[in-house]
């Protein structure tokens, strides 16, 4: 029984040495004008997915409009740095539409809040994410 019982707590003492350390972030999406639709955010953690799409967002996920300020937390995230795109998808059909000179007709915006004339770097938008600490980004929608 003894034999037993120093096995688990072996298990559990490096079960626990070995844990993930996972963060948590609240992303706040404010200056939303249209309440109809959804925000299609799209999360990255390298400049090659951020700048030129050459990797998939680490999150991508829709949030319901249903104020003039949406926010979603995002669970179980590695420690590191990553940006933010998004776009207010108001008439729900899947993409961002642009006039005719394809300028972007649905709210949009970054982490950092830059952008205003063309999207920025991932340098530009990057923000921190640590296990220890409250963290939180809000995006300005344009």
């Amino acid at each position: 029984m003894n034999q037993t019982r120093s096995i688990l707590l072996a298990t559990v003492a490096t079960l626990s040495c070995n844990a993930v350390v996972a963060a948590e972030l609240q992303v706040e999406v404010t200056d939303i004008s249209t309440l109809t639709g959804a925000i299609m955010l799209a999360m990255y953690d390298s400049a090659e997915g951020f700048d030129d799409g050459a990797e998939p967002p680490v999150e991508a996920i829709r949030i319901e409009v249903d104020a003039a300020t949406v926010s979603v937390v995002l669970q179980d995230l590695a420690e590191g740095e990553y940006a933010i795109k998004l776009y207010h998808d108001a008439n729900d059909n899947g993409e961002m539409d642009q006039n005719m000179m394809g300028l972007p007709i649905e709210g949009y915006g970054f982490s950092g809040n830059g952008g205003r004339f063309g999207p920025p770097a991932f340098e530009e938008a990057v923000f921190e994410v640590r296990e220890d600490t409250d963290n939180k980004v809000s995006i300005e929608l344009r």
